[in-house]
């Protein structure tokens, strides 16, 4: 049997989160409708990836949907200034999760995987580092299409020798006298400079991709702080 698959948690859309936490009404069932479709599967993977829970998984989830989601209305309570959906969503998963096993009589934390949240549990690290991954690594494919789109092989060559070889693969940087001579370059400082203008290329990437659900030119800044200090701590 193939290990089950992780879905990364979408973009957050704010507007659609407010509408999904509004008393009953039609607007507030159909936009919770779609955002139960986005986010089941990244919830469904958490509990199984991170939390290492088993089949009993999708009763959690299915539950925690139609108590905290539906009959408390938990979305009431969310909001964009007090940090990321994801960890608002994580930390009442995770709440509700230890709850269940209390009640359930759990004997010890192997039924959790040895993961068994505590009574003021956070949301795991684990899932920051999968969602930084995730995102870096489209950032990084996007910026290799775009090199390849436009011709500057040049760029992603010095740029996947001496960065994605040393941060991604524990490998260490290739020289940029290898690099120039690779790439026909007249001298080791071109290809230096070329990893200049890759770096520049990444950060421009890596900055729109957060703001596809980061508006605020704040939150742009610290959202792309705290994907490099996850990575970091990684």
């Amino acid at each position: 049997m193939s290990a089950p698959c992780y879905h990364p948690f979408p973009n957050t859309h704010w507007s659609l989160v407010r509408r999904a936490g509004k008393p009953t009404s039609e607007a507030r069932r159909a936009a919770m409708t779609t955002l139960l479709t986005r986010y089941e599967p990244a919830l469904k993977s958490y509990l199984r990836i991170v939390r290492r829970l088993g089949d009993e998984s999708d009763d959690i989830l299915q539950a925690f949907v139609a108590d905290s989601l539906l009959e408390r209305e938990m979305l009431r309570h969310a909001n964009e200034g007090r940090g990321k959906f994801r960890t608002f969503l994580l930390t009442c998963l995770n709440h509700f999760v230890a709850s269940w096993y209390r009640t359930a009589k759990a004997k010890s934390t192997a039924s959790l995987g040895g993961t068994l949240a505590t009574d003021e549990p956070t949301p795991s690290a684990q899932i920051e580092a999968i969602w930084a991954r995730t995102l870096i690594q489209d950032v990084i494919t996007a910026m290799r299409e775009h090199c390849l789109t436009e011709k500057r092989n040049d760029i992603w060559t010095v740029f996947e020798g001496r960065m994605l070889a040393e941060f991604f693969e524990n490998q260490p940087p290739i020289s940029y006298e290898t690099l120039a001579a690779q790439l026909g370059l007249r001298s080791p400082t071109q290809a230096a400079n070329l990893l200049v203008t890759a770096k520049r290329l990444y950060a421009r990437m890596l900055r729109v991709a957060v703001n596809e659900y980061e508006h605020d030119e704040a939150n742009i800044e610290a959202e792309i702080a705290d994907l490099q200090n996850t990575l970091a701590a990684g």
